[in-house]
């Protein structure tokens, strides 16, 4: 109790002690390299500090950024990838829907192949224009085969067509025309009026001079003509 009491308000505290820079330098300059042990713990320190800074800078140059630089690389080949996957995918897309219309107008062109007559079935699209002429109410004066004109992919083969009767039966001519199973086109026509010598009506009596066209694929020629002009 005597102790305590003879502590004052006044007694001062023991101040702590402040880094020395000039004493820290002195203790560096007189280090002895043959005793390590005996250095000052602040020396120490810092050169621990410094030891483990060194290897965390050789660490990050030797170890840790060419990693960092693979795996950039890695994720630009990676981005470069994914942009090839997306053209090559889109492009596969588009060329299944090009196969897909390609399929479709190889199928389109087929049909309208079979639309074709061959050489042998000339004489029965000429027999079914004059059947279509006779039961539309036209009368024909001629129909004849003229000699046919080869183009690049098709044999065109005209047909000289001369009848006579009114406008109706002309017009129901040309629409059955236009449905028979083989495709016939009309071209050149020559309209010529004249009396109706049966006199039963005012409608007068016309003759058409029409050039009908039907058309053949060169491909589907015969066997033994394609044989012969090879010849």
């Amino acid at each position: 109790m005597e102790k305590y009491n003879n502590v004052t308000p006044n007694t001062t505290v023991a101040k702590k002690k402040k880094f020395d820079f000039e004493k820290f330098m002195h203790q560096w300059n007189t280090l002895d390299p043959q005793n390590y042990g005996g250095w000052p713990i602040a020396v120490k320190m810092t050169i621990c500090c410094f030891i483990l800074l060194l290897i965390s800078i050789l660490g990050y140059l030797v170890i840790i950024k060419p990693k960092i630089l693979e795996i950039e690389n890695a994720q630009g080949l990676e981005r470069n990838l994914i942009e090839e996957f997306r053209k090559k995918e889109s492009t596969l897309r588009n060329l299944l829907q090009y196969q897909q219309q390609l399929q479709e107008m190889q199928i389109s062109f087929n049909q309208q192949l079979e639309q074709l007559p061959k050489e042998t079935e000339i004489s029965g699209l000429v027999e079914d224009l004059n059947i279509t002429g006779i039961n539309s109410g036209l009368k024909f004066n001629n129909i004849l085969l003229e000699p046919e004109i080869k183009q690049e992919f098709i044999i065109e083969q005209p047909i000289s067509i001369e009848a006579t009767g009114d406008y109706h039966a002309f017009g129901t001519f040309v629409s059955q025309s236009a449905v028979l199973p083989r495709i016939v086109t009309l071209h050149d026509f020559v309209v010529t009026t004249g009396q109706n010598e049966q006199k039963t009506t005012a409608i007068p009596r016309i003759t058409y001079s029409i050039k009908a066209k039907t058309y053949r694929y060169v491909g589907s020629l015969p066997q033994s003509k394609a044989s012969t002009e090879e010849k």
